[in-house]
């Protein structure tokens, strides 16, 4: 929220400053006054949000997903989890238009990353088959929205998008791949 009115406050500053340009970030594209150096864009940008509705909708999927990781996960692990999602998916979409000059905010890279981490615990569980489904239907659910708001937007590494799709495609992945590893390193913790 801090960040937010920071932002409003100061957009060109906070705004454009800490969002990932993947121009900015592979040397194609300086900045003199940038809040934060390219190379901590790919995590800052998971602070500034597009504006108090994309904000409270990214809030709103990390806590409908994050509440049922992160007690499971621990609070350390949770929060590697959602970090590394977010570099992976600025790099990605990073890798795909590296000459981009478009800003990209949110944190919805890493949230895809907690989405998938879900997925691949819950929807491994033994015992209760709804909980299982229901995981997994999430999954669906969340893979076709990004799909979805990939078209309509016409978004994507070309630059043009006003989403950066193949950022949450990236957090995604990387929460596929962490999610159970994290899990049972949280189980022999315990």
């Amino acid at each position: 929220m801090l960040f937010w009115l920071a932002e409003f406050l100061f957009p060109e500053f906070i705004g454009v400053g800490m969002a990932l340009i993947p121009a900015r970030l592979t040397g194609y594209l300086t900045l003199v006054d940038a809040a934060v150096p390219a190379i901590l864009t790919p995590l800052s940008m998971t602070f500034v949000h597009g504006g108090f509705g994309h904000l409270a909708l990214n809030m709103v999927f990390l806590v409908f997903v994050g509440r049922f990781v992160e007690p499971l996960l621990g609070t350390a692990r949770f929060l590697t989890l959602y970090f590394v999602s977010a570099v992976a998916g600025a790099m990605l979409e990073t890798a795909l238009a590296p000459e981009s000059v478009v800003p990209h905010v949110g944190a919805s890279g890493a949230i895809s990353g907690v989405f998938a981490a879900h997925a691949m615990i819950f929807g491994r569980r033994r015992g209760n088959q709804t909980e299982r489904n229901r995981a997994l239907q999430l999954a669906a659910v969340w893979i076709g929205l990004q799909l979805l708001i990939g078209f309509v937007f016409n978004s994507g590494a070309d630059g043009t998008g006003g989403i950066a799709i193949w950022a949450h495609v990236g957090g995604f992945v990387a929460g596929l791949i962490l999610a159970l590893p994290l899990a049972r390193a949280a189980i022999a913790a315990r």
